[in-house]
């Protein structure tokens, strides 16, 4: 009986990731990006801004003042359809992103702070002048000190987001841009990251 009942439970919770996966547009494919984060990032990782310290299968990320820009990190695979995923932690950070770009730039991002999500197209936005446009966006309620799962999802003119359980979906013509690389970013001190896991879309 105790089997069959594990059996049952496995059963369901396979589904549910199933269904949930559906949901956000692609089922993840091939794995393109899983670093251990025991050791220092490989060469298709480029640090663009801030600190991006890989230890203890964590990354702590973090904003250099002197920057007076966000901490930013490059993956170099431009995925046209991708599923990026991963565990993060507010330690003093005020935001963290997760994001695609064209080879001339944005394309489109999910951006968290503790009480949103959002998910805005950013190829049409002028610094100064034309902000990104938000597709879609939803409340949070995050707590510095605890863990939370984040899925970014893209195909096609479509984007859609989880960030602690809560959906957020978005469509615009100008995220079906060929994309160049995916990203993250983190504003203020500090964010880390774990289980960061980054498949083709399929």
């Amino acid at each position: 009986m105790k089997s069959l009942l594990l059996l049952a439970i496995v059963l369901a919770q396979t589904a549910a990731f199933a269904d949930d996966a559906k949901s956000l547009l692609v089922q993840p494919g091939k794995v393109v990006a899983q670093p251990d984060l025991k050791q220092p990032l490989g060469k298709e990782w480029s640090v663009r801004k801030g600190t991006w310290e890989a230890k203890d299968g964590e990354l702590v990320c973090a904003e250099v003042p002197a920057d007076k820009h966000s901490a930013v990190l490059w993956h170099q695979v431009g995925l046209q359809s991708a599923v990026i995923e991963c565990e993060f932690q507010l330690d003093g950070g005020k935001v963290f992103i997760i994001g695609c770009d064209s080879a001339k730039g944005h394309v489109g991002r999910v951006t968290i702070t503790p009480k949103l999500a959002r998910i805005t197209e950013d190829a049409s936005a002028v610094k100064g002048k034309t902000p990104p446009k938000t597709l879609a966006e939803a409340a949070l309620d995050l707590k510095p000190g605890q863990w939370y799962s984040a899925r970014l999802v893209w195909t096609g003119d479509k984007m859609a987001a989880c960030v602690a359980g809560k959906e957020i979906r978005g469509q615009h013509a100008n995220l079906a841009a060929p994309k160049a690389r995916w990203w993250f970013a983190v504003g203020g001190a500090k964010v880390h990251l774990k289980n960061v896991k980054a498949c083709e879309g399929k």
